[in-house]
C-alpha cells in the first residue's frame, strides 16, 4: 500500500509533524483494506452543497464548492448535505451531521455517506471492496452510551466486506443489491454478521430521501437504481421523485 504525502511548502514544521502523525495513524487504521483492483482514494472534491453553505467543513475550516480534501483530511457537514467526487472516478453524497476521512477508503466516522462507482468504504473497523456499486454507509452514535453502530445498505451491484478482526478470512461476505448488514460494532467478526433483506419501504425511503434530493448532478449508476428496484420489489417510486423522507438517519 502506497500513500503519497502532499504537504504544502509553506506549512511550518509543527504542522508538518501533526499532519504526518495523522497520516501514520490513518494508515494503521486502514491497513486492513486490500482490494488492489481499485485505486487508492487520496482526493475528494466538493462539487455541490445543499442547505447552509457555511456548514460544510474541511479540517474544521468552512469549505466551498470545488475545494479539495486530501489524504488524511476530514470532511464534515452540519445543517447541510454535500456531494463529492473522488479521484478514483466515483462520487458520493454526505447527509447532514456527517463526517468522513479521506484515505485508501472513504471512512465514515459518523452520519451517512452514499457512494457510487469505484470507491471502497470503511466503517467501524470494516472495509468494503466494490466494483461499480451504489451503497450507503451509516454510523449512528448513542449519546447516552457513547457506543457507535453501523449499517451498510446496497442499492445496486454488490460489495465484499472484510473485518479487521478476521483479516485472514479468504471468504469475505458478499452483500448484494437489496441487502444490508446492521448493528455493526468494531468487536464483531464476519461470522457474527447476518445479511438481511431490505424491505421495499426501506429501499424506497433511501431513493426518495435527502441523499437524492436537490443535487445538480446525478450519482454514477443512478439511472440503474429504478430498474434494480423494480426487479427486487416490483413497481417502485422513482429516484428523487418525492420530497425528502427522514427517519433512516
Amino acid at each position: 500500500m502506497k500513500f503519497k504525502l502532499d504537504l504544502k511548502p509553506e506549512v511550518n514544521h509543527h504542522n508538518r509533524l501533526l499532519e504526518l502523525c495523522k497520516i501514520v495513524s490513518l494508515i494503521g487504521g486502514l491497513y486492513l483494506v486490500n482490494f488492489p483492483a481499485l485505486a487508492q482514494i487520496n482526493l475528494a472534491i466538493l462539487t455541490d452543497i445543499i442547505g447552509n453553505n457555511n456548514q460544510v467543513f474541511i479540517e474544521d475550516q468552512v469549505a466551498e464548492v470545488n475545494e479539495k480534501a486530501t489524504l488524511g483530511q476530514e470532511i464534515r457537514t452540519e445543517k447541510a448535505r454535500a456531494q463529492i467526487d473522488f479521484n478514483t472516478g466515483a462520487n458520493g453524497r454526505m447527509g447532514e451531521n456527517s463526517k468522513i476521512t479521506v484515505g485508501q477508503c472513504a471512512e465514515v466516522q459518523e452520519g451517512v455517506l452514499i457512494a457510487s462507482g469505484p470507491a471502497n468504504g470503511c466503517i467501524l473497523g470494516f472495509a468494503t471492496g466494490v466494483q461499480g456499486t451504489t451503497y450507503v454507509l451509516n454510523v449512528d452514535k448513542n449519546n447516552q452510551t457513547n457506543v457507535s453502530t453501523g449499517t451498510i445498505r446496497v442499492l445496486e451491484g454488490k460489495i465484499k466486506l472484510l473485518s479487521k478482526n478476521d483479516l485472514n478470512n479468504p471468504n469475505p461476505l458478499t452483500i448484494e443489491a437489496g441487502q444490508k448488514v446492521s448493528s455493526l460494532t468494531p468487536d464483531l467478526t464476519l461470522s457474527q454478521i447476518s445479511i438481511e433483506k431490505m424491505t421495499k419501504q426501506e429501499y424506497e425511503a433511501i431513493i426518495i430521501g435527502p441523499l437524492f434530493q436537490g443535487f445538480k448532478t446525478p450519482l454514477l449508476h443512478q439511472d440503474k437504481i429504478n430498474d434494480v428496484c423494480k426487479v427486487l420489489y416490483g413497481n417502485c417510486r422513482q429516484v428523487g421523485g418525492e420530497k425528502p423522507v427522514r427517519g433512516l438517519w
